[in-house]
């Protein structure tokens, strides 16, 4: 069968669907299968988002005649697609000499009518053509935009000429994982007052769609790892970002992840620090990190252990933010110095 992308494009693999499930062909030589990745992709994205489960076993030549159970691959089925099809070449490669190979696979997909199954992994594109739209069109996309948009897909409403996201989660609040581009999508009809469809924007790092996102208060994650990025703020940051003068460590962390200086800017915003020490003293009479629970008065006396407690901006739910959103106590946390660094460091390597 003819197998496409999500914008349509038809894919060089060769797909065949049979009673046994479906058959990706393999992979060698330049003109052999040049798609066999975007293809394999492909259907694990589309199986996922059916809510359909699947085996996936080797169907190379020289292992048919065994039994399925002696061929199947063990892979981490909550990972990312692309992290799936790194640990699935991996499981068919050993014992091989030949360590990338990209071989037949058999997907099953048992229970699944095979007329239900083309269906599923079929992609139907809108006929109609869009142009890109500018950076300033996209950009009347607001924080309410955004969380409207989010309302609806949590209600069950549905974005439907967007795909499922293949390699990214839009993480709420409560850790809820959305499509980022359904959700982009939906936002951009309510503000331009347009259908929206695929084309009319890009979706990553980078891109005005992911900007807006984050500045909503969504976090954007690999699909399935459920590990969010720190949350952006282009527009503040430029506001504020000559009053911010890191240290020479974090000048370290920012080379290696731009997005950590929104959230140091936010962290240091005047007066917000010191009222959330006087509010949290208040309430516990005394000052304790709160991941930890190091006392440091206790440890190194009153004249100077609060010097040890540092306070820390996370993250703020969606379901709070509003436009023009502004930090408040609730956003921060009491950490010692010690977990305060480790949590920086986590935050400009993006791994929370």
């Amino acid at each position: 069968m003819l197998l496409q992308d999500n914008d349509g494009n038809a894919l060089d693999a060769r797909v065949d669907i049979t009673d046994d499930g479906i058959i990706l062909h393999s992979r060698s030589g330049k003109d052999r299968n040049p798609d066999y990745r975007e293809a394999l992709e492909a259907l694990l994205s589309r199986l996922d988002s059916a809510g359909i489960q699947y085996e996936i076993y080797l169907d190379s030549r020289p292992v048919q005649t065994r039994e399925l159970a002696g061929r199947q691959l063990h892979f981490d089925i909550q990972a990312s697609v692309e992290r799936r099809f790194n640990e699935i070449v991996r499981a068919m490669n050993v014992g091989s000499s030949s360590h990338g190979a990209w071989r037949r696979l058999l997907i099953t997909t048992p229970g699944v009518a095979t007329d239900d199954l083309e269906k599923i992994i079929k992609v139907f594109v809108a006929e109609i053509k869009v142009a890109r739209l500018s950076a300033t069109e996209l950009r009347q996309v607001t924080s309410l935009h955004i969380q409207h948009a989010v309302e609806k897909l949590l209600n069950g409403g549905d974005a439907p000429n967007f795909a499922p996201s293949r390699d990214y989660d839009a993480m709420t609040g409560d850790g809820t994982p959305l499509a980022p581009k359904k959700v982009f999508g939906l936002a951009l009809e309510e503000a331009l007052g347009i259908e929206a469809f695929p084309g009319h924007f890009s979706a990553g790092w980078g891109q005005v769609s992911f900007e807006l996102l984050e500045k909503a208060g969504l976090w954007i994650a690999r699909k399935g790892d459920g590990v969010p990025r720190p949350v952006p703020t282009p527009s503040e940051m430029k506001n504020r970002l000559a009053e911010f003068i890191p240290t020479e460590e974090e000048k370290i962390w920012i080379e290696g992840n731009p997005k950590i200086v929104s959230h140091l800017v936010r962290e240091r915003q005047p007066g917000l620090a010191k009222k959330k020490r006087e509010e949290f003293l208040a309430e516990h009479g005394r000052l304790f990190c709160e991941d930890c629970q190091l006392d440091p008065l206790e440890l190194y006396g009153e004249e100077v252990g609060a010097a040890c407690i540092e306070v820390h901006h996370h993250r703020t739910q969606v379901a709070e933010m509003q436009p023009g959103h502004q930090s408040t106590t609730a956003d921060l946390k009491c950490l010692c110095a010690n977990c305060h660094r480790v949590l920086h460091r986590r935050l400009a390597l993006g791994l929370i």
